[in-house]
């Protein structure tokens, strides 16, 4: 579970320096970079909401079945 966790900050922090450094260039191509980062954003917070959901099924299962 802690591993989609880590992968959602593994994508989330290098994305931020994408569009921090995407300000250095020229408008159209800033523009390019920040539509893809965009994306890249939508993706990782759906893996946010997958680790949220995934943490309810399991709270869930310890606690009406005993599962580790």
């Amino acid at each position: 579970m802690n591993s989609l966790q880590s992968l959602n900050d593994e994508i989330r922090n290098p994305l931020q320096v994408i569009i921090d450094l995407s300000s250095l260039s020229p408008i159209d191509e800033c523009e390019k970079i920040l539509k893809q980062t965009y994306v890249i954003d939508i993706l990782a917070k759906e893996l946010d909401q997958c680790w949220l959901e995934s943490e309810k099924i399991r709270d869930f299962l310890r606690k009406h079945y005993a599962c580790p």
